[in-house]
């Protein structure tokens, strides 16, 4: 069974005699276990917005368990895949997968009427956030005359002739080549120290801080692989992924809408709310690297000329700002371009300033749930609904906020999954969306 597919029919498969980091293990299926029902499950995973850091996706799986079958401490740290029934294409999509890490005989308030058993589930972040630096072991061969930290030499963040921070952080972690993914990183990272308390979630971040912050991402896809993407996985997803292939990257681009603008191909969207915050706009930016192409380290001096504003945007909301100082960021690869790390740091203060100083519209709630398979509008339905995944893009048509097959970015999803009868389960989708009217002013062309 290759990562990227189903491995078989079930909501719940566990993998009972594999280790926690096997890219291929035998799956049991546990939905449909002799008294011990599933009765669904709920999954968050990704992120809220662009300007918040990716964190460990999680789930919690709900069992009516009379023959005490889940009350066993061996099934603690086992890998766990949740999956949707497609009942209109009759497929199985992966939607999780993670390590069991708690069974609770109380279930939370939320939990279905009856069950007993709450599974609570998490993804490989959770083992990254936890596998700190050992010196010695992770990174490259230190320095004469450095001792007591990792220590990473610069190089390219990703695939390239030699092999990039990503691939070494992975390696050093475990992780087999089959469940991670990277591609389009476009920079070069300067040599970093970290610390033994320091982790390998900690020092992914930092190079997808340095590749373009908020724009490069780090995520679980919903097969479980930890995926990277550079700056061009959102500029330009069709020919990154099209490059990369369905493999690597299943990207997608969903139609949905409401009414009448429901016809073929289009998912229907249940709910819909819009709002044009504040909290969004950004007309002050500062970013500045930790040292330069030639390793010295940046002086504060100097940080001035790195801070991009847009004064009519101040005069109408007063002052907005953020940074992202600090970056790792050594220069742009010479196959992309020229760019030092600091002159790459003021680009990155640009294109937010260019593009978030005034308000936009901004979707606060769009929810997909179940369709008889019946319906013609189903097959749309069903399809998002189960094979949805963080980065895709959605064009929304709705009437009523002038929205009219206008794209948005997927960066986090919410999902729930209750058993409803033997053809198809009652299944509840919210993704988080930012609007791609964001990446209107490309200050890099």
């Amino acid at each position: 069974m290759a990562v990227y597919t189903s491995p078989g029919a079930g909501r719940v498969l566990i993998a009972l005699s594999a280790g926690p980091l096997v890219a291929e293990p035998t799956w049991t299926r546990y939905d449909e276990l002799s008294n011990c029902r599933c009765e669904g499950f709920d999954v968050n995973r990704g992120r809220q917005s662009e300007f918040d850091t990716t964190d460990t996706g999680s789930a919690r799986v709900f069992f009516h368990d009379r023959a005490q079958v889940l009350n066993d401490d061996d099934l603690i740290g086992l890998q766990i895949m949740l999956q949707v029934y497609d009942p209109v294409a009759a497929a199985w999509q992966p939607v999780f997968r993670g390590h069991i890490d708690d069974i609770s005989l109380d279930p939370s308030p939320s939990a279905p009427e009856l069950a007993n058993v709450e599974v609570s589930c998490v993804d490989v972040f959770d083992y990254l956030a936890g596998c700190r630096m050992i010196v010695g072991v992770f990174g490259d061969p230190l320095p004469d005359g450095m001792s007591g930290v990792v220590f990473y030499e610069d190089g390219p963040v990703g695939t390239d002739m030699d092999i990039g921070r990503i691939q070494k952080l992975m390696t050093d972690a475990g992780l087999a080549s089959s469940m991670y993914v990277e591609f389009t990183g476009n920079v070069e990272l300067n040599e970093t120290l970290y610390d033994p308390n320091d982790t390998i979630l900690q020092a992914l971040r930092d190079a997808a801080d340095a590749e373009f912050p908020g724009i490069a991402n780090v995520y679980v896809d919903r097969f479980g692989r930890v995926v990277f993407h550079g700056r061009f996985a959102r500029f330009d997803p069709d020919t990154v992924s099209g490059d990369a292939g369905d493999a690597a990257w299943d990207f997608q681009r969903w139609q949905a809408a409401t009414r009448e603008d429901v016809t073929a191909g289009v998912a229907q969207v249940r709910e819909f709310s819009f709002n044009r915050p504040r909290d969004r706009i950004i007309n002050v930016y500062t970013s500045w690297p930790r040292a330069d192409e030639n390793g010295r380290t940046f002086s504060q001096e100097n940080l001035a000329a790195q801070v991009s504003s847009d004064a009519g945007s101040i005069s109408a909301y007063g002052y907005r700002s953020r940074e992202a100082g600090d970056l790792i960021i050594k220069r742009l690869k010479p196959a992309v371009g020229t760019s030092t790390g600091t002159e790459e740091c003021k680009l990155f203060a640009d294109f937010y300033v260019a593009n978030y100083a005034q308000p936009r519209k901004n979707v606060q709630r769009v929810t997909f749930t179940s369709i008889h398979p019946s319906d013609s509008r189903a097959a749309a339905t069903w399809s998002l609904m189960s094979r949805m995944d963080v980065s895709d893009v959605v064009a929304l048509t709705i009437d009523e906020a002038g929205l009219a097959a206008e794209d948005f970015y997927v960066e986090g999803i919410s999902l729930s999954v209750r058993a409803l009868n033997p053809q198809f389960d009652m299944v509840t989708v919210t993704p988080n969306l930012t609007p791609a009217a964001y990446y209107t002013d490309n200050v890099f062309e």
